[in-house]
């Protein structure tokens, strides 16, 4: 939702779990019976306009409790706390901080053990064979992009990128998008002999790293390096280049607190819900949500990650990762959806950025693979025509539509090339994203 340039009255707050007193991200924030709304960031911070006689807000999301909050006239701070779905609040004590946190006879943790005991038989390494497609596409922006900021600068004197401004579906900030870059693949498995392969079926990139190198070896490449694919399954996490562990790793239980919160409906599916923090908030692990399927299984349905705030990861200001995982006819479970973002402050004077992942998984099978295909040379195979294919392929495999902005990005970077000193600016980039 983008809003006008001019000042405008507002409201504005933060938004935060009643129990872990965490920022609460995409929390929806309507008045009553309008069409006007806003979403919350990473902080849990929302803005939203304040209009004349319109009294009641309305704050909401999957897995909280709605709340109604009366305004009285002239509010322009309200800060809102959310209790979680079906908590019996009496029930439970969740204050990280203050706490004495005991891992004895406690059943949060007596839970998270069984999650991990039974986690090898859920992995599909356990399979003799799978295969699996995969989507994703990698967003870089500009972040936070203000009204203000607009109304000054390169955003003044060059109309046309005010005219890129996009709101983030993950923030709720205006960002303006630079690069998008989609690649579809094929993944296979052979249990025995071990042997996993990663076919790149198409690569389709527009937006400024192509400005930076040719061919498929761009800006794109040191991305995928920095924000490699999770797997909460594993024991530790590599993201970030660093080393996280996962919660549920076996030493999740001696490096987390667990909470036991209740039991929740996902998709259809009874689930228990736990929060988790670190012990210490400086340790290179998550703070988040799990919820894990009520049955013998103990399979992991949905799973939302935060970085603490006082982790300390270079550059990195906010992350939020959020993964979906569904049920095969089999009886295996899959993940299916898993979606990050990142906000990144490079430099103090200089605007920071968000990176948008979104991934998606499709077609598994279980059934033999043929040989032929596992005596390809490489862990990652390229195709010779990934980087041709067609518009009608790519309507086809692309599971998430592009927005507007991203599917006119090239006729923006023609307009952003015919700046005058542009290519300084690439070559200091190329220094700043080098390091």
């Amino acid at each position: 939702m983008l809003l006008p340039f001019k000042a405008e009255a507002q409201i504005s707050g933060v938004i935060t779990d009643s129990l872990t007193h965490e920022p609460l991200m995409y929390i929806n924030v309507q008045y009553e019976g309008k069409s006007v709304g806003a979403v919350s960031n990473v902080d849990g911070e929302y803005k939203i306009q304040a209009r004349r006689g319109w009294d009641e807000l309305t704050f909401s999301a999957i897995g909280y409790i709605t709340k109604k909050v009366k305004l009285k006239p002239g509010t322009t701070r309200l800060d809102v706390q959310l209790a979680p779905d079906n908590v019996m609040l009496a029930e439970v004590v969740v204050k990280p901080k203050k706490e004495r946190y005991s891992r004895k006879n406690n059943p949060a943790v007596e839970f998270m053990r069984k999650v991990i005991a039974h986690k090898k038989g859920l992995k599909l390494e356990e399979k003799d064979y799978y295969q699996y497609r995969k989507y994703e596409k990698m967003k870089m922006s500009l972040n936070d992009v203000t009204p203000e900021k607009m109304e000054k600068g390169i955003y003044k004197k060059f109309s046309f990128f005010r005219d890129q401004v996009e709101t983030s579906t993950a923030t709720g900030k205006l960002i303006l998008p630079l690069s998008v870059r989609e690649t579809a693949s094929r993944t296979i498995y052979r249990k025995s002999p071990e042997s996993k392969k990663t076919i790149i079926e198409g690569v389709n990139s527009s937006g400024i790293e192509e400005f930076f190198s040719t061919g498929d070896e761009a800006m794109g490449t040191v991305l995928r390096d920095v924000f490699s694919n999770i797997n909460i399954y594993d024991d530790d996490i590599r993201l970030l280049q660093r080393r996280f562990v996962s919660p549920i790793g076996r030493g999740a239980i001696a490096f987390y607190k667990f909470y036991l919160m209740d039991t929740i409906m996902v998709d259809n599916r009874e689930c228990v819900h736990l929060t988790f923090v670190p012990n210490n908030s400086q340790d290179f692990g998550f703070t988040g949500h799990i919820y894990v399927v009520h049955d013998s299984t103990y399979a992991v349905k949905r799973c939302t990650m935060n970085l603490p705030h006082n982790t300390g990861v270079n550059f990195v200001e906010h992350l939020n990762i959020v993964q979906e995982y569904e049920q095969m006819p089999d009886s295996s479970w899959v993940l299916t959806d898993d979606d990050m973002t990142v906000e990144l402050g490079l430099m103090k004077k200089l605007q920071g950025v968000e990176i948008q992942r979104t991934t998606k998984y499709t077609d598994y099978d279980f059934e033999e693979i043929e040989a032929r295909l596992f005596r390809l040379k490489g862990d990652v195979v390229k195709e010779a025509n990934m980087m041709n294919k067609s518009d009608e392929y790519w309507a086809q495999v692309r599971q998430v539509p592009l927005t507007k902005k991203e599917s006119t990005m090239d006729v923006f970077m023609n307009r952003i090339e015919q700046i005058p000193g542009f290519k300084y600016v690439i070559f200091a980039a190329k220094a700043l994203i080098g390091n």
